[in-house]
């Protein structure tokens, strides 16, 4: 259902280092081959790469915010879904009321072990193997109840019953569909490394036109705020790590489990 690829399994802080440390010596290595052809060729000195580099770094910065808005836009969705799934399980739990209480009991049973499994769904983190199997787990408890509801509409001579529980519960048990496809859906791999391709090849340009004294301080500051910018991209694009998680959301699905005391 998950299949990780080698960049996604990697954590974000350890991809924004490797960015950091990479165009520093991208700067440099493209700095000390400048050097040393114009030690060879004094008249070498005299080519002006201005205009390359500008237009290197504006097409950087154009794919940096181009991919900064693939992320943050499915962040949105992610959590807007998150707080749909909630209100969508709030419904249903409430329409649950104008049954009998023997099917009433269990009807909320159901419902409180299937909300129990789709936080521990979310709380799994990384563990691909336990966000499996509560996946799984809350899918199964999702067709129990399911097959509880729909058993008794055809013995219950109430219609409005079923017509207010069975689309709610439908409803309920779709959007894990789509809640999953959003989470599986991040910036597709081959962007992220042609983003990182640019930033090396941006920095190499740089220093390789550079040919006074290298200020380290608007080296590092430069390689700083790119990986940064990096860093940011990532960890918005992950949903299950980072700074930028859905804890906060999550907390909705968490409060449900008020409405069962």
């Amino acid at each position: 259902m998950i299949d990780l690829t080698l960049l996604q399994s990697t954590p974000a802080i350890l991809v924004a280092i490797t960015i950091f440390i990479l165009t520093v010596a991208a700067f440099v290595l493209g700095y000390r081959i400048r050097a040393n052809i114009i030690k060879k060729d004094p008249d070498h000195s005299k080519l002006d790469l201005g205009q390359i580099s500008g237009t290197l770094l504006a097409l950087l910065g154009l794919l940096l915010a181009f991919t900064f808005s693939m992320s943050n836009s499915r962040y949105d969705t992610r959590r807007q879904l998150v707080i749909e799934e909630a209100n969508v399980i709030g419904t249903v739990i409430l329409r649950t009321d104008i049954y009998p209480d023997s099917i009433r009991k269990l009807l909320r049973a159901g419902l409180k072990e299937y909300i129990e499994d789709r936080i521990e769904f979310y709380k799994a983190g990384m563990d691909m193997e336990k966000v499996v199997a509560y996946y799984v787990k809350a899918d199964e408890v999702s067709e129990k109840i399911w097959s509880i509801a729909a058993s008794y509409a055809k013995t219950d001579d109430v219609t409005t019953r079923t017509s207010l529980l069975i689309p709610a519960l439908n409803e309920m048990i779709d959007i894990t569909t789509t809640r999953r496809a959003a989470g599986e859906s991040t910036i597709p791999d081959s962007i992220m490394y042609f983003l990182f391709a640019l930033c090396l090849g941006s920095a190499f340009l740089l220093g390789y036109g550079h040919q006074k004294k290298i200020d380290w301080i608007v080296v590092i500051g430069f390689a700083t705020m790119l990986s940064a910018t990096v860093f940011n991209i990532i960890d918005l694009d992950r949903p299950r790590s980072g700074l930028i998680n859905m804890d906060k959301p999550t907390e909705k699905m968490i409060e449900l489990l008020d409405m069962f005391k």
